[in-house]
């Protein structure tokens, strides 16, 4: 990861995760790592040794934590994120609301991690961002921890009369008639929440 990319942890509360994330980016290029909740109705309490941990590594300088829901972060986002790490709740909505919110923040050769593969909705999200509706590849995966990356590839498409498209270089089917469909269901979503919060 780049330097002066920001590490985004979309997630249930801190944790170990979060303490993992800051001593990892310690290590590299010291990339802020920004710690949000995905949910403003049910995030998780924060870790009663999350600050003894971090104050324990001598760290802090490091983490941003805010107290605002990923969604509303993204829409103010500035800059590149260089990897996103969610943790959610393992809900089907949820992580794909996080995936549409965040893609277009992500710095080329970001990488997505998604914990709780293992899990159906998690799998599902993961079937549908590398397949027909995606804009990700499949990577690896590390006992239930999934890693994603950016499709590199410049497309070609050619679309049939159903709107499926194949990409003459490499092979990949997208379904644009429920690309354009999602689309417009979250631009609605957007609005709608936008509405709320004046």
């Amino acid at each position: 990861m780049s330097e002066g990319q920001a590490i985004v942890e979309v997630g249930r509360g801190n944790g170990k995760s979060t303490v993992w994330l800051v001593r990892g980016s310690e290590a590299g290029k010291k990339n802020k790592v920004f710690s949000f909740a995905s949910q403003e109705e049910s995030p998780d309490p924060v870790n009663a040794d999350f600050n003894t941990n971090l104050a324990g590594a001598g760290i802090q300088d490091t983490l941003v934590s805010r107290h605002e829901v990923a969604e509303e972060a993204a829409r103010r986002w500035k800059g590149n994120v260089g990897l996103l790490w969610i943790n959610t709740l393992h809900d089907y909505e949820d992580i794909k609301r996080v995936m549409i919110n965040w893609q277009h923040l992500l710095s080329p050769n970001a990488r997505v991690v998604i914990h709780g593969c293992d899990q159906s909705g998690t799998e599902r999200v993961i079937r549908e961002s590398t397949g027909s509706l995606g804009y990700f590849t499949y990577e690896q995966s590390v006992d239930t921890t999934a890693v994603l990356a950016i499709d590199r590839c410049t497309h070609y498409w050619i679309i049939n009369s159903d709107e499926i498209g194949i990409c003459r270089h490499c092979g990949r089917k997208r379904n644009f008639k429920r690309l354009a469909r999602e689309t417009i269901e979250t631009e609605s979503r957007k609005r709608q929440a936008g509405r709320k919060g004046k």
